[in-house]
């Protein structure tokens, strides 16, 4: 790697359910989320060789998976817009997040190759997370995964109506013993793309009662419970607030659960005595909180042993209570940054 390469790695997202609220109830677009160390972004950029003699027409080369490959060349040419010194650049992918399965790939990648572009031209990654986004072409609702790449932790985001705009979102760091269990079918994506546009496009909007109760469970349960470290009654209140979001877009998803594997688990989970399961975004992928490893250990063997047919990816990460790190690789250590 030469002087100018730029080292990106981001965690994951999970975000428990959009509150589709109005302008008289607030929470427009808000909602809760939590960032996670795995799975992860990493990857690196760097001029092309040769790329000082090369003409504006010439091609990025990427290498990753395919979907990767096309959004990364994608965002290239977005940011050229306001970037024209970018040079053409090779984009080497080396862990991915899969795409479509609740744990905010899109926003994580897009995000990271933004700030590592504009370090390359020599800007400033950004004043404000929204900007970033805004050049990236994210945080069209949601700013859950938009605050939580610069600030990482449990995220409360107030909605698009919060005033001023940039105390939008609340970052509370998690405890560091506590866990996540990750469980999604192999097989499975959540709705995306057009379809999920073409829903919203609907302008779908929740009951003032609905948004109360959601908005209640956040500020009386979730945040009092992660300042104690009471993992428990996270848990369960993350329940509730998953079941309430779930069974507002049932009508759209069929279920509080998209997928019929994660139905049937979270039943068996709960008959155990197991709480916490909720949905990320529209699935098909869901989060189960644990108050440590061991316990995440006892969840994840109650799953296998449920899983027989071995048809579900599980995995066990902690909280990322920090943001994205963009850096230059050794010896140049001494100049690396970690967006906060």
């Amino acid at each position: 790697m030469n002087g100018r390469t730029i080292q990106v790695r981001t965690g994951a997202r999970l975000h428990f359910g959009l509150i589709l609220g109005s302008d008289s109830t607030g929470w427009v677009f808000g909602g809760v989320g939590l960032m996670l160390q795995q799975p992860g972004w990493q990857l690196a950029l760097q001029p092309t060789a040769a790329a000082a003699s090369a003409t504006a027409a010439a091609p990025d080369r990427v290498a990753g998976s395919p979907e990767t490959v096309t959004r990364v060349t994608t965002l290239l040419q977005r940011l050229r817009s306001t970037l024209p010194e970018l040079p053409p650049l090779t984009v080497h992918v080396d862990s991915e997040v899969p795409f479509h399965t609740g744990l905010g790939a899109g926003t994580q990648l897009a995000l990271g190759v933004a700030a590592a572009c504009r370090w390359l031209c020599r800007h400033q990654p950004h004043q404000t997370p929204l900007q970033l986004a805004a050049a990236a072409g994210r945080a069209e609702r949601s700013a859950i995964g938009t605050w939580g790449f610069d600030h990482g932790g449990f995220l409360v985001d107030y909605g698009a109506t919060a005033a001023p705009l940039t105390d939008r979102v609340r970052s509370l760091a998690l405890p560091a013993d506590w866990r996540i269990v990750l469980v999604r079918p192999r097989e499975s994506q959540g709705l995306s793309g057009a379809a999920e546009s073409a829903w919203f496009g609907t302008r779908p909007q929740m009951s003032p009662a609905l948004v109360s109760e959601m908005a209640g469970i956040i500020t009386e349960r979730l945040v009092p419970a992660i300042l104690e470290n009471r993992c428990t009654d996270f848990a369960t209140a993350l329940q509730d607030y998953g079941d309430a979001a779930g069974n507002f877009y049932a009508g759209q998803q069929g279920h509080v659960f998209a997928d019929p594997q994660i139905r049937g688990l979270v039943d068996h989970l709960r008959r155990a005595g197991i709480h916490g399961a909720a949905q990320s975004s529209w699935g098909p992928g869901i989060g189960i909180p644990a108050s440590s490893p061991h316990e995440a250990r006892c969840i994840t063997e109650i799953i296998r042993s449920y899983d027989g047919d071995n048809q579900l990816l599980i995995s066990t990460t902690a909280p990322l209570n920090a943001g994205a790190s963009i850096s230059r690789p050794a010896p140049e250590s001494r100049s690396d940054s970690q967006l906060a």
